[in-house]
């Protein structure tokens, strides 16, 4: 949905909608005034993920606000849709108190002028600036009145948005990656069929989760982004190691939040150790003033997980299915891959997706880099499901199947013969899931 056009009617309906909702709530809470919150994204692309990070710290804003004055909040609700991001908020309060507080955050906040966050009074009526004897908004490329910009379209929608972006970079750069984050979980979990992992079909091998119990999780852990990378850029100039161990301090935080989300089920231990490494290798890069290239996240994730598998491994003698793994098959498993800055990935899955895509498409080249990933990888996810036997049947099944695939029809067909199997024998690739993900995330926040 996010970063997907409208159309000019969509709009124009959305608007109705938002005009008539306006009208309900009024009507359903007598005597009180109305926030209603929307974006200002000059294009067709109304939810673009600029939009959305903008919508979420404009929600949490305005909260925050109500919170410090002490204003009781009736009710909120909040619309995401291809027309844009918007909330609307009951209030107890006076709608000119309301609109001065407003204007305020509008004013004082650095991504104020792109929120639009109009008041209206009992009646309906929408309260103005000028009511308050403020001046009318300024265009945030220029200097000059916003509406005059406007009428003269003295700014083209290019550099409007590429604008837009520059200022969500500058001011909203950890929940921007957060988002990213959030899209990147989402985006695995959603793609169908899936060979023995969750998906909107079916729970693959797992009996006890299912795609919403993903949903929880993955909710979860975007809000734990921001502190990773924030920890990260604050301590950019220590020693990698010791930011590692601050990093997994956060981690363990935010596995015993999934963990109460999703009522004790491990939906995404392994997902979160990745992303605390590559949101603390962003986080190092922008401290240090580095520019966000492949080769700069490859050197930062390398240099946090410096000797990790002689540390957790080698000298410590850890209870955990990676540990086990490692004893048993001499695989150092998700541990090794860290220690190597994700070499999988920058060497393998991600030029591979990146040529897939090019050629086939996002969803097929998805799929694909799935079967690659689960055929490259050892998986302890696999091994504790169902032994070296499993680990090699699905490695080998993934590389069959991955060299006799032509076409999307056949390649769905394939998928869901092989989710069977898997399904069947017990076998869930989570591991590799995991790497998808964040093959995708690397696709999407990293240029070059």
């Amino acid at each position: 949905m996010i970063d997907k056009p409208t159309t000019l009617d969509a709009i124009l309906k959305a608007k109705e909608e938002r005009s008539l909702k306006q009208k309900e709530l009024l009507a359903r809470f007598p005597l009180v005034s109305l926030i209603s919150l929307s974006i200002n994204i000059p294009s067709l692309i109304k939810l673009s993920h600029e939009a959305v990070v903008i919508h979420e710290i404009a929600y949490q804003s305005i909260l925050s606000l109500l919170r410090e004055e002490g204003i009781e909040l009736l009710l909120c609700e909040s619309k995401i849709a291809p027309t844009g991001a918007e909330s609307l908020f009951v209030c107890s309060a006076d709608a000119k108190m309301l609109k001065v507080l407003t204007c305020s955050l509008e004013q004082a906040h650095p991504l104020g002028r792109l929120m639009d966050i109009d008041v209206l009074d009992v009646s309906g009526s929408i309260l103005s600036r000028n009511q308050l004897g403020l001046s009318k908004r300024q265009c945030f490329v220029c200097n000059d009145t916003a509406h005059l910009c406007a009428r003269a379209q003295k700014h083209s929608y290019t550099e409007l948005n590429l604008h837009i972006k520059r200022l969500v970079e500058k001011h909203a750069f950890a929940n921007s990656i957060a988002l990213w984050c959030e899209r990147a979980m989402q985006k695995e979990v959603e793609l169908t069929p899936k060979p023995g992992l969750v998906d909107r079909a079916n729970s693959g091998a797992h009996q006890d989760m299912d795609i919403y119990t993903f949903y929880a999780s993955i909710k979860v852990i975007k809000s734990f982004i921001p502190r990773l990378i924030e920890t990260a850029h604050a301590y950019a100039h220590e020693e990698a190691k010791i930011c590692f161990k601050r990093l997994r301090e956060i981690g363990i935080d935010c596995e015993q939040a999934m963990f109460e989300a999703t009522k004790g089920v491990n939906t995404h231990k392994g997902m979160i150790f990745c992303l605390a490494i590559l949101c603390g290798a962003i986080g190092r890069i922008y401290g240090n003033h580095e520019n966000l290239t492949y080769q700069n996240v490859h050197v930062h994730m390398k240099a946090l997980c410096h000797n990790l598998v002689e540390d957790d491994l080698v000298h410590a003698k850890p209870n955990s299915a990676g540990a086990r793994f490692f004893y048993e098959s001499g695989s150092t498993g998700i541990r090794g891959i860290a220690q190597s800055g994700f070499a999988i990935i920058f060497e393998k899955s991600l030029p591979y997706y990146r040529s897939c895509a090019q050629e086939e498409g996002e969803e097929i080249a998805l799929k694909k880099t799935l079967l690659l990933l689960i055929s490259e990888l050892d998986d302890s996810t696999l091994w504790s499901r169902g032994g070296m036997e499993g680990l090699s049947y699905a490695k080998a099944q993934a590389r069959e199947r991955l060299h006799r695939i032509n076409e999307m029809e056949m390649l769905d067909a394939c998928l869901n013969d092989f989710d069977r199997a898997m399904i069947e024998k017990n076998l869930s690739p989570g591991g590799s899931a995991d790497l998808l993900a964040m093959t995708w995330l690397l696709a999407q926040i990293v240029n070059s």
